[in-house]
């Protein structure tokens, strides 16, 4: 006998393979149906059967991966497009530590499927454009892609989360099910032996809610559950805690989205009928025949005659006209659905790499690429807003939970000039430490020699140094604000150099502009808007600083007037009049 809460996620399965959202296609009217002709397009495979009326081989001639993987290019996204800024009137240094940090632990950070964060937008970007929607879940403190195939909700709703039930279908061998961390109080093998089938036990994971499991709203229970004892596990979970939806194009009356193999659905169906038209005339027309009103003559020369054989007929033999007639029309088909395959998906030549028609005005393309460009910088700030979401919500909460502690960053980890800034970085704190150090033990500052050798002594530890230690909440307090870069970089190249070209004048014209600090500090601010890191570019003399930065902290402990600045030249100050 079936358990209450089994009947109720039966209903909902067999309602959910019934209904029939109106704006689906009549060919593929249900959810499951619409997405197994999405997988069976993608792999070139007929729904209905391989073979046509005639018992022939059907040829299938996809035309929607092209426009999928275009989208994909173009709405791609990766790690290095996470990058981390300071707040206003904040120092660039931490953030930029945290940045490379968060990127390090995104790098080696696997989720439950094994992939890295990098894997994980992968994954997103392939998948997005290809079924118009995309769930994300967290459990277990990993963030993975639910396979829109496994999905059953309400079709008809407006999203998968106003779902009024949200069920997930795992199916699983024997060693992944009891790998589950199910409650210490589940017999596992019980459970396994009671329910499994062919090597293999169905788990259904619903979330919604339900008058016969009042108090929860979140169950696990193996198919044909016999008894309510049997049900897995059972929680309050709020829904949006746990997963995160995306659609690629919202279409009224469904839950999911549409994307690009569903808009060309029509198009791969002509595509495929008039391939087929074609290879059916060429069954014919690579035929060779004859006429003749000779009785007596053979009736097949292919096979009734040999090379060299002298006919005698008593009529003439003439063959029978079966050329192919109609490669205008197959042509002008083609042509005119590809067409309109560029057009739903915005998949231009211009955008695919490819050469235009002859003949194809400049404007024309310049045109179509600025409109493609438009749609899928659109799609990709869709995805970043998004991704950004994801990141505040569940990835940084992770990342700073590991990190709060003392932990080291490998020295490995950095490229030669980020190893250099390091070393500037630290040098300074490792050597007023050093100072500090030495008055206290001895009871006098040191002197310039002493100064000299401990300069030495910092400089060599952290050119051995094979880590950099960062201690206890040092992310504690950073005021940060991460921000997803949208603008493709390779697009983005010439406004880039022209930045570059720009900076290198400003120096080059000024080259105190880096030692000021408040003109330095607008400069820093201009780049960081521009979207170049600061830190980059910045130039300072690390072992000046050094006895600098000491003699500056002896002046504010010892007391005195104020340390004497640098003497590197400065531009002289024109007077200027003043008007009273």
């Amino acid at each position: 006998m079936a358990s209450e809460y089994w009947k109720q996620i039966k209903t909902e399965i067999d309602n959910f393979d019934l209904v029939e959202p109106e704006f689906n296609p009549n060919f593929a009217p249900t959810q499951s149906s619409l997405i197994n002709l999405i997988d069976s397009y993608w792999v070139s495979k007929f729904r209905d059967g391989f073979t046509d009326s005639s018992g022939y081989k059907k040829i299938f001639r996809n035309i929607i991966l092209k426009p999928v993987y275009i989208a994909q290019k173009l709405i791609d996204l990766d790690t290095r497009d996470v990058r981390v800024t300071a707040e206003d009137g904040q120092s660039y240094y931490p953030a930029w530590f945290y940045g490379k940090d968060l990127r390090l632990w995104m790098k080696s950070k696997k989720n439950l499927l094994g992939q890295t964060f990098g894997q994980f937008l992968n994954d997103i970007v392939y998948k997005w454009p290809k079924y118009g929607h995309i769930l994300l879940k967290k459990a277990k403190g990993s963030v993975f892609l639910v396979p829109i195939q496994n999905i059953i909700n309400d079709p008809e709703a407006e999203s998968l989360l106003k779902s009024e039930y949200l069920i997930e279908k795992h199916q699983m061998g024997h060693l992944e099910f009891l790998s589950q961390d199910f409650p210490s109080e589940v017999d596992k093998d019980y459970i396994w032996d009671k329910y499994s089938k062919d090597g293999r036990i169905i788990i259904y994971e619903r979330w919604g809610e339900c008058s016969c499991m009042a108090g929860h709203n979140y169950h696990i229970i193996p198919e044909n559950c016999e008894d309510d004892d049997d049900i897995l596990f059972h929680d309050t979970i709020d829904r949006g805690e746990i997963y995160k939806e995306l659609k690629w194009e919202d279409i009224p009356g469904r839950a999911i989205g549409r994307g690009q193999p569903e808009k060309l659905f029509e198009n791969q169906i002509s595509e495929n009928t008039d391939e087929n038209l074609f290879r059916t005339g060429l069954r014919w027309t690579s035929k060779h025949a004859f006429q003749t009103r000779d009785e007596t003559i053979a009736k097949n020369l292919m096979t009734d005659i040999e090379n060299g054989d002298v006919i005698i007929a008593n009529s003439e033999i003439t063959p029978i006209a079966m050329e192919e007639r109609n490669l205008a029309a197959y042509n002008f088909a083609a042509q005119k659905n590809s067409a309109n395959i560029a057009d739903i998906a915005v998949a231009y030549e211009s955008v695919s790499g490819e050469r235009p028609p002859a003949g194809t005005p400049l404007g024309t393309t310049i045109t179509q690429a600025q409109q493609a460009g438009a749609f899928f910088d659109q799609k990709k700030e869709d995805l970043g807003m998004f991704l950004k979401e994801v990141l505040f919500d569940w990835i940084i909460p992770d990342f700073e939970k590991e990190h709060q502690k003392e932990h080291s960053l490998m020295v490995g980890e950095f490229e030669e000039d980020e190893v250099e800034k390091l070393r500037r970085l630290v040098s300074v704190n490792r050597f007023n430490e050093a100072v500090i150090k030495f008055t206290k033990k001895n009871g006098y500052y040191p002197t310039q020699e002493e100064m000299k050798v401990l300069k030495g002594i910092t400089k060599e530890q952290l050119k051995k140094a094979k880590e950099l230690k960062l201690p206890d909440g040092y992310y504690k307090d950073i005021k940060k604000k991460i921000d997803i870069i949208i603008t493709n970089e390779q697009i983005d190249m010439a406004s880039r150099l022209t930045t570059l070209q720009t900076v290198l004048q400003i120096i080059g014209s000024n080259p105190t502009i880096m030692q000021d600090p408040k003109t330095r500090k607008v400069f820093y601010k201009t780049l960081d808007l521009a979207g170049i890191n600061p830190t980059d570019l910045e130039i300072t003399e690390p072992d000046a600083d050094l006895e600098e930065e000491a003699m500056m902290l002896n002046s504010a402990k010892m007391g005195g007037s104020i340390a004497r600045t640098s003497s590197t030249a400065t531009p002289a100050v024109l007077p200027v009049p003043t008007r009273i």
